[in-house]
């Protein structure tokens, strides 16, 4: 009996990581690229490279004259400020406006801090595309949208949990395996004996970024459901519901406290200066300001602290300020999921175990392929698991690519801004299934994963000559720059990644040794597994 419910667990991981690795794969991969999306955008924008004044202008007046011109076009739903830091070194505003005839638009306004002069428009690029492919895999809104995407990644999430709880129980000698590395075996026990050792040793992070991931998808199916059911589809009453109803308006004009003051306030716990504020109701008496901090003390995205726009005074906001365990929880998880609540050296730490992760997903479809393709299993033809060896070089190999890619495109991107996002999209799938392609058609896949990772080294690394050549800014400028080092470090990890994948390309082989593949033999494990 024991021997048959371990061969059970055992066909269960192998089959959640052969019918469902690939996805689980790209969400981990994805996720481990989207732990830097700050220090891409500053990469990425020009804008982000200009030098911080010490101190910043009056900036109210101004703001309330573009504000004003906004409420002539139509009503302004959604109003927001953030001031100048070192890492976004300008004034930077959004307001949501709805028209008499029904349509809205959205402002991303930024003006310079040292003179106010509005920048130029810049459209989101790739930074936000890894990032949202990650969170939502770009879901079509006609198919549901970023609800749909969200939800299937939190699938990704359970999947995970599950093949980390099936492959625990499958394997019962786990302090053995936690140091056994047998590279000097064949193939397939290199391959084996890494995804064991990477898989036990990070096995408390996978299992924290699995439930976090799976949590963050649950929520956007739930808050839906829980709509539907109990307020009739009505998200923003299931939302006041949860956090209470957010500020009203007095219907009584009143002039606002000047943002200028809000800019240098400090957090009274932390000292923080204020990142950003959301207005409620300007210019009206019962107007607030929302004043987020970067939290020091705590295990959240934001440190919020919620203010009278007309007196100053700390009010009670209950959709931002409700302390109870479900919304702590709630609070904590994305911070938690990545890793922003510590420095860069704890995003690097994140960095490599999320591609750890990838590998060991990457390694276990790879270990299921050669044993078809070579072993004593499996009731297809070779051409079939020949296939798939093929498919499977260009999902986890030509996603590498892709992303490569994307940082060669943004350097040499010339199009209109409108457009920006729509030719990021194309260029990152249009390179990777071309990577597919090239792997389909090559004759051997072993030559095929060398050159496809050489190519991603090219890639990484023109790039980043690229940027220096065409910013002006080689990495040695942005470390001598105050503010400017997450830009160099960019630079940097392009350039080490590029010798990391240069390095793994040389030392991969380029075939493997011929050996015709074996008659398939049933057995009980055969049967099961198949």
């Amino acid at each position: 009996m024991d021997r048959e419910r371990h061969q059970r667990n055992y066909d269960l991981h192998s089959w959640i990581g052969v019918a469902l690795g690939w996805f689980v794969y790209v969400v981990c991969f994805t996720g481990s690229i989207a732990l830097f999306y700050h220090e891409m955008q500053g990469w990425e924008d020009p804008a982000k490279r200009a030098a911080l004044p010490a101190a910043p202008i009056a900036f109210h007046e101004t703001f309330a004259d573009w504000v004003a011109e906004r409420e002539a076009e139509g009503e302004v739903e959604f109003l927001n400020l953030a001031f100048p830091t070192a890492v976004e070194p300008f004034f930077a505003g959004f307001a949501h406006v709805e028209y008499e005839d029904g349509s809205h638009e959205n402002f991303f306004p930024r003006w310079h801090p040292a003179t106010g002069e509005l920048l130029p428009e810049r459209k989101d690029g790739m930074a936000r595309w890894l990032l949202d492919f990650h969170r939502d895999l770009m879901w079509p809104t006609q198919l549901g949208g970023r609800t749909v995407g969200r939800a299937l990644v939190g699938v990704a999430g359970v999947i995970l949990m599950l093949a980390i709880l099936s492959g625990v129980i499958a394997h019962t000698k786990i302090t053995e395996e936690l140091f056994t590395l047998r590279y000097w075996r064949s193939v397939r026990l290199k391959w084996q004996d890494t995804h064991k050792v990477l898989g036990l040793w990070g096995l408390p992070f996978y299992t924290m970024i699995a439930f976090t991931g799976a949590f963050l998808g649950i929520v956007a199916i739930l808050a839906p459901l829980v709509a539907v059911l109990a307020f009739k589809g009505d998200q923003e009453a299931l939302i006041d519901a949860v956090l209470g109803e957010p500020p009203q308006a007095a219907g009584a004009p009143a002039e606002m406290m000047s943002l200028d003051r809000i800019a240098t306030m400090q957090h009274p716990e932390t000292s923080q200066h204020a990142n950003f504020v959301v207005i409620h109701h300007w210019m009206d008496e019962g107007a607030v300001y929302d004043v987020y901090f970067e939290p020091k003390t705590k295990l959240a995205l934001v440190d919020p602290v919620s203010l009278s726009a007309v007196t100053g005074d700390e009010v009670v906001n209950p959709a931002i300020l409700a302390n109870t365990p479900a919304t702590r929880v709630t609070t904590a998880v994305t911070p938690l999921h990545y890793g922003t609540y510590g420095g860069i050296a704890l995003k690097l730490l994140y960095f490599v175990l999320g591609m750890s992760a990838a590998a060991i997903t990457a390694l276990g479809s790879m270990m299921w392929l050669e044993r078809r393709l070579h072993g004593k299993v499996g009731n297809r033809s070779p051409k079939f698991y020949q296939a798939l060896s093929k498919l499977n070089v260009g999902v986890t190999v030509g996603i590498a690519v892709a992303t490569a890619g994307l940082f060669v495109h943004n350097t040499l991107y010339a199009g209109t801004e409108a457009m920006r996002t729509i030719w990021t999209g194309w260029t990152y799938f249009g390179v990777w299934f071309a990577a597919m392609g090239y792997a389909w058609l090559r004759a051997d896949d072993y030559r095929a994963t060398k050159e496809l990772i050489a190519l991603t080294g090219v890639l990484l690394f023109v790039a980043a000559l690229l940027n220096a050549a065409l910013t002006g800014h080689p990495p040695w400028h942005g470390f001598s720059s105050a503010g400017h080092a997450p830009t160099a470090w960019v630079d940097v990890a392009l350039i080490v990644s590029a010798l990391f994948a240069a390095a793994l390309a040389y030392w991969l082989p380029s075939f493997r040794s011929k050996k015709k593949r074996r008659a398939a033999m049933p057995s009980a494990a055969f049967v099961s597994a198949e």
